[in-house]
């Protein structure tokens, strides 16, 4: 799926929408929006272990496929981000249920909390 993705999402940021739709009616291959999400997970999986140059980053513009590091570092940020707040969630989220005795928290997971509340994000 690459090949039809260089050219057309190395030049510019493209909603997933917008991907979707070249990949359905241009290059003719029936995914959904999940598979696509996959798919850039897999390949981003590639530029990890240094089997390519290329990163599929994302921002508010979209995703775009990129060598530059300063985009991935970007889009790397934005996912840092957005797990910390998860693990924030899950975290008070199960103290809270803890406390309602409905749950019990593990002494372990405790400290992890506590060192997860302190991160700054």
């Amino acid at each position: 799926m690459i090949k039809y993705l260089k050219g057309y999402l190395d030049t510019d940021w493209r909603t997933k929408d917008r991907i979707l739709y070249f990949l359905q009616h241009v290059a003719k291959i029936d995914i959904n929006e999940r598979e696509l999400r996959d798919y850039f997970a897999q390949f981003n999986e590639k530029y990890e272990s240094g089997d390519t140059e290329m990163f599929i980053a994302h921002s508010g513009y979209g995703y775009k496929l990129t060598s530059d590091p300063e985009e991935i570092m970007r889009s790397l940020e934005d996912d840092y981000k957005r797990s910390m707040k998860m693990l924030k969630r899950y975290y008070r989220c199960k103290r809270a249920l803890s406390e309602k005795n409905q749950f019990a928290l593990d002494p372990k997971e405790t400290d992890l909390y506590e060192a997860v509340m302190r991160m700054g994000v």
